[in-house]
């Protein structure tokens, strides 16, 4: 049985920077994604009430946040969850969890002066949905409650997660912005929105030209090692 397949929706401007500053990966913390909750973050995201009357969440960790795709590809309803969307960069959880491995060398656990930032290995995980309850939290739980739990209303997400903790917390961490070492080792292809209008494709389609043309790391490089497929993109 093939892996499920997993897509990140990006817009114009994330395009800009994972298209022209050879393909950035971006994890962001809970307070990002509380922030957006006006738009359509969640303002209680890694909080959950406790039984006691309290609360409870992980502070600590930042998040790569996916959709779980139905088929091979997005379909029509799964575009329209993320409007403004112009690109569905469609992988698979082995494959984003392998690059994040070995960006933070996850790999060798007992050697601290090889990471690139404080992080514990990887966890990932489908997110599970409910009506907000008080909950009996413990140490055995927390990560799935507050991590890999989301209110029913943001059941539509279908989102697949990554989660990077803190092995130890030096400051907090709004958004960490890397290059993998193989910028398309988790790519397996990049899709334009069918509904993107004409000025939306054409601005995409010159970021591309703009990187296979000289700009940055891509001077000289066909079309096929700037992005995964990415003749879709002039359908």
């Amino acid at each position: 049985m093939s892996e499920v397949r997993i897509a990140r929706f990006v817009n114009m401007d994330a395009c800009k920077s994972i298209f022209s500053d050879q393909s950035t990966f971006v994890l962001r913390s809970a307070e990002h994604y509380r922030r957006f909750c006006c738009e359509r973050g969640d303002d209680r995201e890694l909080k959950v009430r406790t039984a006691g009357g309290g609360s409870a969440e992980s502070s600590g960790v930042v998040l790569s946040c996916w959709t779980r795709l139905d088929g091979v590809e997005p379909t029509a309803e799964e575009w329209k969850v993320f409007p403004g969307s112009v690109v569905a960069i469609i992988s698979t959880p082995g494959r984003v969890c392998a690059m994040l491995e070995k960006a933070f060398d996850m790999e060798d656990e007992g050697v601290r002066d090889r990471r690139r930032f404080p992080f514990g290995s990887v966890k990932q995980g489908t997110v599970t949905y409910a009506d907000e309850v008080a909950e009996e939290i413990g140490p055995d739980n927390i990560m799935e409650k507050t991590v890999f739990t989301k209110r029913l209303r943001f059941a539509p997400e279908k989102e697949y997660r990554f989660a990077l903790p803190y092995t130890y917390e030096p400051h907090r961490i709004d958004s960490y912005i890397f290059v993998p070492w193989n910028p398309w080792d988790y790519m397996d292809k990049c899709l334009a929105n069918p509904a993107m209008c004409k000025e939306a494709k054409d601005e995409l389609r010159l970021i591309l030209m703009n990187a296979m043309c000289g700009y940055g790391p891509f001077q000289g490089k066909p079309m096929g090692e700037i992005i995964a497929n990415a003749d879709v993109l002039f359908d």
